[in-house]
């Protein structure tokens, strides 16, 4: 994911959301590009939030503003732009 100008940020995740099920909540706000949740290296489990790349900020806003306090499978999600990526050293 490299474009943080139309990435957004999705926490309180629930535990078994998977990449698929993420991108077919958010296609209904607009096209995904590309879908990764965070999991633990150790276990392998989700660690409860994700990252989506958009085609556009504007399609990024429009999902902010459409999935930001919507509940999805009983949890309700934080949904945000995502902060730009810190360099790795």
């Amino acid at each position: 994911m490299a474009k943080d100008d139309s990435t957004v940020y999705i926490a309180n995740l629930p535990w078994r959301t998977t990449e698929d099920d993420l991108v077919a909540l958010f296609e209904e706000v607009a096209p995904v590009v590309d879908a990764r949740i965070i999991q633990d290296r150790r276990t392998g489990r989700s660690c409860g939030y994700g990252f989506l790349e958009l085609p556009s900020p504007e399609c990024a806003a429009r999902a902010v503003a459409t999935m930001n306090g919507r509940e999805f499978n009983g949890r309700l999600l934080v949904v945000s732009r995502a902060n730009p990526r810190a360099p790795r050293s």
